[in-house]
Formats: C-alpha cells, structure tokens, sequence
C-alpha cells in the first residue's frame, strides 16, 4: 500500500469509529452526516467517498459477519445429527453477538436498523445446507421450508438479543439461547 491508500484507509476508519462513539452517545436516529463529519473533522465529499449513507457504516459490521460465518463453515461444524449441527450453528451466531462490544450491539438490534431484513446474506444461507440434512434425513417432520425454518431461528435468536440489550445485559445470553433452541428445534 502506498501513502495514499494507507491514509484514506485512516480515513475511513476514523469516519466509522466517530460514527459508532455517536451512535452510542446520541442514538442511531439522533445522528445526522453532518454530525459525523464534524466530529471526524473531514468534509462532506470524504464521507460520501467511504460511505453511501449512514446505514452503510452499520452494513459494515454485516459484511465482516459474513466473513466470519464463511470461515466458520470452512471447518466442520460440530454435532452428531443436522439437529444438533443446527443448534450449533446458531449458537455461534449468539457468541459472535457476545464477542462485540454490547453499546454497538444495543445499536444493532434495535428498531431503527432495518438491515436485518436483507435477504441472501451469507450469515443466513449457510445455514440452509444443514437445515436441508435434516429435512433429508428425517429429523426434521414439519411442514415449514428450508425458507421458513431459517427465519423462525433467527427471528427468534434475534428477539432474545434485543429482549438481553432492552435488560443491558443481565443474564447469560448463550445460556438462554442454548435453552431455547434445544426446545425450538426439537419442535421441528
């Protein structure tokens, strides 16, 4: 990397990381782009050279998701049965919750963050390949899709992390989660 591209990377760091201190200070709603370039004491232009909108600063965080989820795949997941590969998979979505900084994730999971509702991300459809084992073998009776099964999980995963950020943390998420799955996906 050159000077160049060694300081518009600082650049865009900076934008994010003042962008994320203001989200957890003023609110996600409460922060304009205005805000931010002032606080990150860059123009309008560079902000706009790093990211379309506000919503692409927390879109970031979705992307390295991703990453990460990806990589988890590469290695096997661990389990015996789909069902158990299921709960498994799930669970590391909720460790991966717990591994970030709880003020950023209060800013996630709250009702101003649409981004949830992107479809095709790989977070998600990784997850279809195991449901799909255990529709094939038998483990799995109901009548819901692939489709449905994966929303029902991580709609329900995604309630109890905003149920854990509204109590500011006061109980074991991976413990609940744990409890929950095991009763939700053997209802499949």
């Amino acid at each position: 990397m050159n000077s160049r591209s060694i300081q518009a990377q600082k650049t865009k760091e900076k934008i994010y990381n003042i962008s994320i201190k203001l989200f957890k200070t003023k609110g996600y709603e409460h922060v304009t782009i205005q805000d931010i370039v002032k606080s990150a004491n860059v123009s309008v232009g560079s902000f706009y050279n790093y990211y379309k909108s506000k919503n692409d600063i927390l879109y970031q965080k979705y992307v390295l998701a991703d990453k990460i989820f990806n990589d988890f795949m590469k290695n096997k997941i661990k389990g015996k049965t789909s069902k158990e590969k299921m709960k498994n998979y799930m669970l590391f979505y909720i460790d991966f919750v717990i591994s970030e900084p709880f003020d950023f994730t209060k800013i996630l999971y709250s009702n101003s963050n649409t981004l949830f509702l992107k479809k095709g991300r790989a977070m998600q459809t990784l997850l279809d390949p195991i449901i799909e084992e255990a529709i094939k073998n038998g483990e799995i009776t109901t009548n819901m899709s692939v489709d449905e099964i994966n929303e029902y999980l991580y709609q329900a995963m995604r309630g109890l992390i905003f149920h854990w950020c509204l109590h500011n943390g006061s109980f074991d998420l991976h413990e609940r989660a744990e409890q929950y799955l095991e009763l939700m996906i053997k209802s499949l």
